[in-house]
């Protein structure tokens, strides 16, 4: 009995003007997202190959420790996301490279590079919409499967009733919830071949291009990504039904159901989002966590002026006695190597303090518009798409693995030379001996599959949530409705 409902509603639809206009709308858009992605994203990708292999050349011509360590692992890039097309996530908003700071030299010492925050455009990150508009997958699933699912079905109920065969249906052996099952199911059948179609038309424009070909990888996250799409649409679906059961007019159920698109899926995310950002305490500005930096290297100078004012008498109280010479010597290399450490330690603990402070802004606006479920999607697709700012704070973190990574190969090289007098960022106290460039570590920024479901599983949950509460919300009302 379902089955036949079903398929009653799906030809319904199918020979309906608002399915060729859904048809035509959604295959147009793909078309234009799929041009559009291959005129930017081979150059992207040159672009991003030749910075890494110039940052790479450039690292493995230092064949001392001590250079290394001062330069760091040299410019850190952000690979590229193949899936750019899907969710463009403001990736033209958020630092594609790593930078370091602190640029000082003083008697007879250089700073060691340190891992910094790459500045960040707040006003725009913490938006919930760009300022222009980008014909993505975000876009077209936010706005068109949201509306398009209403106009498929603001009358699927309330129509049935002014047209008087609502009761006569329900005259019969049907039963409420069969039916209701049966125009949903309709419904979204309807709404989803026109989408599937012009993903299909997409992806197939995208393959023709070699720079753009897509690893089994990103075909499992495009599969994931239209299952929740299809979600999303139901949510919309489940709407329409709730608003066509309880009115006795298809011009009514409209109006409302129009209101309700405008509030939730325009009108709740982007005012949302500006609000939020002005309840919460202001971020610290780049001019005030320069100068906590610089009060910070202020302090750190000073304790090692006092010790080694405290050494020069020492010094001075020695005498000829070579052992306490040495000994004098060794501090004063201790004193050194200290002094330059705590530098590069503080700079990344306060630059890690102030990404903290710009992230939970950030992720707290993108809690309050979680109301919208149009928010709710493109936080999810932005994260399995691999861009957005979820993905900034992964490539990071990445960052900050591959730092660590690459002191602890200079510390086993230092620690393997018996000559070396093993203190960490003095000159005088790290191995001399050439180091190999094949045994220097490279950064190679990667995404795997966890990563982009772990940063989308709690948005996909949401999704899942709405739809079953919208769902049975329908159910009840339909139940409870006159015919």
């Amino acid at each position: 009995m379902i089955w036949h409902i079903v398929t009653r509603e799906l030809l319904d639809h199918l020979t309906s003007l608002r399915f060729a206009l859904t048809t035509l709308i959604l295959v147009a858009l793909m078309v234009t997202n799929a041009v559009v992605h291959l005129q930017t994203h081979p150059e992207r990708i040159r672009k991003y190959s030749e910075n890494v292999s110039a940052s790479h050349t450039e690292l493995k011509s230092r064949t001392q420790l001590y250079a290394m360590l001062q330069k760091g692992p040299g410019k850190l890039y952000k690979r590229p996301s193949s899936l750019t097309f899907i969710a463009d996530g403001g990736d033209a908003f958020l630092p594609s490279k790593s930078v370091s700071g602190g640029f000082w030299r003083l008697y007879g010492l250089s700073y060691i590079w340190a891992m910094g925050v790459p500045r960040l455009n707040m006003d725009a990150i913490s938006n919930h919409r760009p300022t222009a508009v980008v014909i993505d997958w975000v876009f077209i699933i936010t706005y068109l499967l949201s509306f398009i699912p209403l106009l498929f079905t603001f009358d699927a109920l309330s129509g049935e009733r002014e047209r008087g065969t609502l009761r006569l249906c329900l005259a019969n052996s049907i039963s409420r919830p069969a039916l209701l099952v049966g125009k949903f199911l309709g419904s979204l059948i309807a709404v989803l071949i026109p989408f599937y179609f012009a993903v299909l038309f997409n992806l197939a424009i995208i393959s023709t291009e070699s720079w753009t070909q897509l690893s089994g990888t990103d075909w499992g996250r495009v599969g994931l990504i239209v299952l929740i799409a299809s979600c999303y649409a139901g949510i919309f679906i489940a709407i329409g039904l709730i608003v066509s059961a309880m009115t006795r007019e298809s011009r009514l159920s409209l109006v409302v159901l129009l209101l309700i698109w405008v509030t939730a899926v325009v009108f709740m995310p982007s005012t949302l989002g500006t609000l939020s950002t002005k309840w919460m305490p202001s971020v610290q500005t780049h001019h005030q966590f320069r100068k906590a930096k610089s009060t910070a290297f202020d302090q750190i100078l000073s304790d090692f002026l006092n010790k080694r004012e405290t050494l020069k008498e020492r010094r001075q109280s020695a005498g000829t006695s070579q052992e306490a010479v040495a000994e004098v010597e060794t501090s004063e290399l201790e004193i050194q190597r200290e002094f330059v450490n705590k530098d590069m330690e503080t700079r990344e603990q306060l630059s890690r303090q102030h990404l903290a402070a710009q992230s939970a802004q950030v992720l707290h606006a993108r809690q309050i518009t979680r109301c919208s479920p149009a928010a709710i999607v493109q936080y999810a697709l932005e994260s399995m798409a691999g861009t957005g700012f979820n993905r900034h704070l992964q490539f990071l973190e990445n960052c900050h693995l591959h730092t660590r990574q690459f002191r602890d190969f200079i510390v086993e090289m230092d620690s393997a030379d018996p000559e070396s007098l093993h203190f960490i960022g003095i000159p005088k106290g790290m191995s001399e001996k050439p180091v190999s460039p094949a045994a220097i570590p490279m950064f190679e920024d990667k995404l795997t599959f966890q990563d982009t479901l772990n940063s989308a599983i709690m948005d996909i949950l949401l999704l899942i949530l709405l739809l079953g509460i919208f769902l049975s919300g329908a159910f009840l009302v339909f139940l409870r409705s006159e015919i």
